[in-house]
């Protein structure tokens, strides 16, 4: 299944366009074209670097049109440009009005990418706020560098 397959499919099950539809093709590159994957289309998915992959994900939850994305570690095993070129895609959709959950442990990009923290320490929320509030919390400090 190829980079834009993995596009369609979303595109038919989610928003009911059907495979033979010229213009279900047309969405799907049109997506993958947001996310910068659109020279890859015809490609295979194990053809792709981590950077790429992590594009096609988000290319395949945009086809369901969401409101809210509900991302888990996206930056995990991405270098640190990578990373950051995630981070530009995610302000863009952000900035197009769709809302984003991250979980993540690369604490400078939830520094820079965040408005609003909530930080657990074992499954318990100890803090919550703009990333300046919790940054300085004397639990997230204990919690998290020790005392």
């Amino acid at each position: 299944m190829s980079v834009v397959d993995n596009v369609i499919i979303p595109l038919m099950f989610i928003r009911g366009l059907h495979r033979k539809e010229l213009e279900t093709k047309s969405v799907a590159m049109n997506i993958l074209s947001q996310v910068g994957l659109s020279t890859k289309a015809e490609a295979k998915p194990k053809e792709l670097t981590q950077l790429q992959l992590r594009k096609m994900e988000l290319a395949r939850a945009l086809a369901g049109e969401p409101e809210l994305l509900l991302l888990d570690e996206v930056l995990a095993g991405l270098t640190s440009g990578e990373a950051d070129e995630v981070l530009d895609l995610l302000r863009v959709l952000n900035n197009d009005g769709i809302g984003i959950i991250m979980v993540e442990h690369i604490m400078r990009a939830v520094m820079t990418f965040s408005q609003r923290i909530v930080v657990l320490d074992f499954g318990v929320k100890i803090a919550e706020g703009s990333p300046s509030e919790v940054s300085t919390n004397p639990e997230v400090l204990k919690a998290y560098i020790g005392e």
